[in-house]
């Protein structure tokens, strides 16, 4: 044989070496990529494993400001069934959707949302967003539902999707109201205002993870409206917190304990009344029973005024898709955007959608009016044949 004969040596395929990169700089790279590829990515080697499995990386993200809004939904049922958790993730490679409207001229979303189950270890089935508190990434739900009062605390890892329990709290409550005030969490009502009022407010440290009792209101107006009724809106701003009861708002002073008459609202609540709201900066919106969305400034000391958000009017009124021809609305700021979910209504059967949509909002003439943009109009569907409620939050991964 020839030297011209000799038969070429097959060229060995190379194998990827491990990141020679220090663990700090890959931890840094990885911190800035999507949490939602981290399940792919722990699979190129040990290394990235172990980095992507440990809570130094979620604070790593959080100190580069790599954290993204991730939503939440879980859906309750007739039969009493535990209520069902689902996260929304981004779906990859859509771009082919980029250029798709529905009939009504809505821009569908252009990237889409795929809905993942999460597991759930509650141990009732009906959460309600009143009571339930998002404090970075960790969702706790406190208290118990309906006839079924509870001191428990149940606490989801958004970043590890698992479920632990938190200190009890001192009095058994029924959907109680929280809001997240100085790195604490207030608790209030979801009792008997006489029998507890000495505890009728608790407040749970999340430094020392320990609950103080503080009496409730001494106001007898707001003392009567909350012996009749259970459901009333609370917010807070610049360290005090708002508490809305019939037509009146109050404010309470967490340093002195004291209750003050803010101002008597606007008929608009007892009109149309509000389905739904959350806190964008400093601008409050609220989704009204008729499919309005409306918003008022943060600021209550000069009466807080309710006006309606300017550019929606075909989103509201639009018959077959719009929020009119919806229910249970609900409000999620989406990373400095306002997310609208709702139901549509269908006479004949349930159904395992949702609908939402994606507005941008913009203030001008000095503050005096909100305006909002539709990015898109979209749709979910749950792997579920039907469900009876939704709710959804919003958090920070």
């Amino acid at each position: 044989m020839t030297s011209a004969e000799v038969e070429p040596t097959k060229k060995k395929k190379k194998v990827p070496e491990p990141s020679s990169l220090p663990d700090e700089l890959t931890e840094n790279i990885l911190a800035r990529v999507s949490r939602w590829k981290y399940a792919s990515l722990s699979l190129v080697s040990k290394s990235f494993h172990s980095l992507l499995s440990s809570k130094e990386i979620y604070r790593t993200r959080s100190q580069i400001g790599a954290t993204e809004t991730c939503i939440y939904v879980w859906l309750t049922f007739r039969d009493h069934s535990r209520a069902k958790w689902f996260s929304l993730r981004t779906k990859p490679n859509t771009q082919t959707r980029t250029k798709r409207r529905w009939k009504t001229g809505f821009k569908r979303d252009s990237s889409g949302m795929l809905v993942v189950p999460i597991p759930s270890s509650l141990t009732y089935s009906y959460p309600h967003r009143s009571h339930i508190e998002v404090v970075g990434s960790d969702i706790y739900i406190i208290g118990g539902y309906y006839k079924k009062p509870s001191s428990s605390v149940q606490i989801m890892d958004c970043q590890s999707h698992t479920w632990r329990d938190g200190p009890n709290m001192n009095v058994a409550r029924t959907h109680p109201h929280t809001v997240l005030l100085d790195e604490k969490i207030y608790v209030m009502g979801g009792c008997d205002i006489d029998e507890y009022y000495a505890n009728w407010i608790e407040v749970f440290d999340l430094n020392t993870q320990s609950w103080t009792a503080f009496p409730g209101p001494d106001v007898d107006e707001l003392r009567n409206f909350l012996r009749q009724r259970c459901c009333y809106i609370v917010n807070v701003f610049e360290g005090k917190i708002y508490l809305l009861g019939g037509d009146e708002e109050y404010s309470y002073e967490p340093k002195d304990g004291t209750w003050k008459l803010v101002n008597e609202i606007s008929s608009f609540l007892s009109d149309d009344s509000v389905q739904d709201w959350c806190e964008i900066g400093k601008v409050i919106c609220c989704c009204t029973r008729s499919g309005y969305l409306k918003w008022s400034a943060s600021e209550l000391e000069g009466g807080r005024v309710w006006r309606k958000i300017k550019g929606l009017k075909k989103l509201c009124e639009q018959p077959t898709m719009g929020l009119k021809s919806g229910y249970a609305f609900k409000l999620l700021d989406c990373g400095g955007k306002l997310l609208v979910m709702w139901c549509r209504r269908c006479p004949i059967k349930g159904s395992n959608k949702i609908w939402y949509a994606k507005i941008s909002l913009e203030s001008r003439r000095n503050g005096r009016e909100v305006w909002g943009k539709v990015e898109c109009v979209d749709v979910l569907t749950f792997p579920v044949e039907s469900y009876e409620c939704f709710d959804s939050v919003a958090a920070s991964v």
